[in-house]
């Protein structure tokens, strides 16, 4: 038996999963608390929103390039370790960084390598898991699993010792998603005929309509799906950015707030366990059009002065607004694009949303500092927008048609 866990843990699925795991902890703490530990730096609304807009718009500006690298690398494993290694000791660099523009700077220096890698990742790990007949979302639900544990571990180790524990915990997670990097599987390596992970997948034609060049993905079925999408996952701007503060201003100690973050993964922990089996039942568009309902109905209740129940009763469907946008669009993507440009695809997707996330931060901070919870209906809005986005991309292409 024991034989048996070191194999799983040593084969390509049981590899990329640790790797998954490990990454984000880092995430899970930073998202609950790195607005609180920016406020006790001395930093405003309005400059938290700055904070963690500026590495989305450095990411937009090289995101597609370090795709393009990565596609053309022998192996997608090479950008992947690089940018987690740069971001872990870039991350160092905090310790010393006192002020706006001097946190601005390190931060950036930190996020920006993890941002670049992650649609490679995702890309990689997505075609892996094709070629292999695996279930990606039972590998990427790891990644959850380490988020939910930082979120705990990290509420209860600042409810401890307060605020000032953030920094050290932040950069011990990011040099150790660098270190874990290292044991990552070679992505493009072909399954033997012996593999006990499963059989190889017939290599099928591909779709008449999927895109074999990046131009291709500018067609307006395929841009108004990935836009829609976008504004989705730019809807949960405020919630990232000002989300604790929110429940902090309204008494929530941080033994509280962890668990508000890590309830929303928990959640999504399932949709990742049973997404395989809706997605054979309903197209990648109409998974996101649903996941758009639910998230405008998510900002509407955070938008009104809520219990603590409540709160975690809206955090639930986190498992929906991000957790079926989030896997929907990858399916969407792998089914319309080809494998020769899969990381630039997806790095393309992933400005998209982080180029919509980024300017709707900036936005939510300013009006966030002046109405506060309300901010959310904004939110609601937009996740409205992506829907109809995404349902005329479905009038454009019948669903029916697709891979």
């Amino acid at each position: 038996m024991l034989f048996s866990m070191r194999e799983a843990l040593l084969s390509h699925q049981g590899r990329a999963s640790n790797f998954y795991a490990f990454k984000f902890l880092a995430v899970g703490i930073a998202v609950p608390f790195l607005p609180l530990w920016l406020k006790s730096q001395g930093l405003s609304d309005s400059d938290v929103g700055f904070v963690n807009s500026a590495p989305i718009w450095m990411m937009v500006l090289i995101n597609i390039f370090v795709g393009r690298i990565a596609d053309k690398a022998s192996d997608w494993r090479q950008v992947i370790i690089a940018a987690s290694l740069l971001s872990g000791f870039a991350s160092i660099t905090l310790f010393f960084a006192h002020g706006f523009w001097a946190i601005l700077f390190c931060w950036t220096l930190t996020v920006l390598p993890f941002m670049v890698g992650a649609p490679v990742t995702d890309a990689a790990t997505v075609r892996m898991a094709r070629r292999r007949n695996l279930d990606f979302a039972m590998i990427r639900v790891w990644g959850t699993v380490g988020y939910v544990a930082a979120n705990l571990f990290s509420g209860w180790m600042l409810n401890l010792s307060g605020v000032g524990i953030f920094l050290p915990l932040f950069v011990s997670f990011c040099l150790i998603r660098g270190l874990m990097s290292l044991q990552l599987p070679k992505f493009r390596a072909e399954a033997p005929e012996d593999e006990k992970l499963g059989p190889e997948v017939a290599v099928a034609p591909p779709h008449p309509l999927q895109a074999q060049t990046i131009k291709d993905a500018f067609r307006p079925w395929f841009a108004l799906a990935i836009l829609g999408s976008a504004f989705i996952v730019a809807s949960h701007g405020p919630l990232y950015a000002f989300g604790s503060i929110l429940w902090d201003r309204a008494g929530l100690p941080s033994t509280i707030i962890g668990p508000l973050w890590a309830i929303g993964s928990a959640a999504e922990i399932l949709t990742f366990f049973v997404f395989a089996r809706i997605a054979k039942r309903f197209s990648a568009r109409h998974l996101l059009i649903f996941a758009a309902a639910i998230t405008v109905l998510r900002w509407v209740g955070m938008s009104f002065d809520v219990p603590v129940w409540g709160f975690f009763l809206l955090q639930m469907l986190h498992a929906i607004s991000f957790g079926i946008t989030y896997l929907g669009t990858l399916n969407f993507v792998a089914n319309w694009t080809a494998e020769t440009f899969a990381a630039e695809a997806q790095s393309l997707v992933q400005v998209v949303s982080q180029a919509t996330l980024a300017t709707f931060i900036v936005l939510f901070g300013f009006v966030f500092s002046n109405f506060g919870a309300p901010t959310f209906m904004l939110s609601a809005i937009l996740a409205g927008i992506g829907g109809a986005l995404i349902f005329v991309s479905l009038v454009l292409v019948n669903p029916r048609s697709e891979a």
